[in-house]
């Protein structure tokens, strides 16, 4: 199957309530940290990063649904516009993984299929949902079901993938505390728990203009115990699989790749594991140059990947410069990302000229 063009975007995040905002939030290196108080101690203090114009009292899915329907909207209105749905559009969402402390029902996954179509005046059968619970690879799920949906529905033209997480949401901000995630003692160490939306639209087509994203199949890959937590230097081999995977399914070499986006946060753990991949790439020139979003966002959770092809097609600005314009066509991006388990995935987008678009 050919590609899957970036359509249009959708974001809702700490560092702006639109793709562009953040985006542009991001690459002027702006951050919105603050400081949440733990419980027990008057002087632990987290550093996480929270949209303020939505109550500390919304927590759960109520404030998930808070954080999507603003994001989602925006996907739906972008040029070209799908705005109102005249026809159903699959959306294949990722949603927080579970956690043990926090009581039952506390992420209800049928209450938010049933109340995102609400939050924007649509018929629930005009949003057809399928969720994915997990980690920040659950975004990754989200993208292999959209190609196995467009592969199955030939006459489907357009899909919809997006991920929410409120790591920042007070009482999952505790949980991650007491199990010894959240560091408080002056720095964060990297993790900084934080909260967003983010949709992205795909289609079989480009949307029109000089250039067109593509986004291609994502590779998965399992290391040998969780990431967050432990000071071991892991030795990078599951980031590896994952990221060959990706090639082989991009059909590019490593020397194609202009950037390398990825939720480093610098963790020990992490910067062992672009070493090893950098050395298990050195045939064909090696890890490409780091880009790190999470250090001005946060951790997003399941939104990492529909946030990161947003932050990728928002590239297009470049193009319209009336100063320094670019060319964006043959921008590749390696983009990774990884949980607080031992699941991560990688992926490629590449920007191209219109005319040579998937059809």
């Amino acid at each position: 199957m050919k590609p899957l063009a970036i359509v249009a975007t959708g974001a809702c995040t700490p560092v702006g309530t639109r793709a562009w905002q953040t985006a542009c939030a991001v690459t002027a290196r702006q951050s919105a940290f603050t400081r949440l108080q733990m419980p027990d101690h008057i002087d632990h203090q987290a550093s996480v990063a929270r949209l303020s114009a939505i109550p500390d009292a919304e927590a759960g899915t109520e404030r998930l649904i808070r954080l999507a329907a603003p994001a989602l909207r925006e996907a739906l209105q972008a040029e070209p516009s799908v705005w109102p749905l005249e026809r159903p559009m699959m959306l294949f969402m990722a949603l927080p993984q579970r956690l043990e402390e926090l009581p039952d029902g506390y992420i209800d996954a049928g209450r938010f299929q049933l109340e995102l179509p609400r939050a924007l005046d649509l018929a629930a059968e005009y949003l057809p949902m399928r969720v994915f619970e997990g980690g920040a690879a659950a975004g990754a799920d989200a993208l292999a079901a959209a190609y196995q949906f467009m592969q199955k529905k030939p006459a489907a033209q357009q899909v919809l993938i997006g991920g929410v997480d409120s790591l920042a949401d007070t009482q999952v901000a505790q949980s991650l505390y007491r199990r010894g995630w959240l560091k408080v003692n002056r720095h964060s160490e990297g993790f900084m728990a934080a909260e967003g939306a983010a949709f992205v639209r795909l289609g079989r087509s480009a949307a029109g203009g000089q250039e067109c994203a593509l986004v291609y199949p994502p590779g998965f890959g399992q290391e040998t115990a969780p990431r967050v937590g432990s000071a071991d230097l892991l030795p990078g081999t599951g980031l590896i699989e994952a990221v060959h995977q990706a090639l082989k399914a991009a059909n590019l070499n490593a020397d194609a790749l202009h950037a390398f986006w990825s939720d480093i946060d610098g963790s020990p753990w992490r910067g062992s594991e672009a070493a090893s991949l950098s050395a298990a790439l050195a045939a064909s020139g090696g890890l490409p140059a780091v880009d790190d979003p999470a250090a001005f966002v946060g951790q997003m959770g399941t939104a990492w990947l529909p946030l990161m092809l947003s932050l990728f097609h928002e590239m297009r600005q470049a193009a319209r410069h009336p100063l320094m314009p670019q060319s964006l066509a043959g921008h590749t991006a390696l983009q990774s990302v990884t949980g607080l388990d031992e699941r991560l995935a990688a992926w490629v987008c590449a920007w191209t000229p219109a005319h040579r678009s998937p059809t």
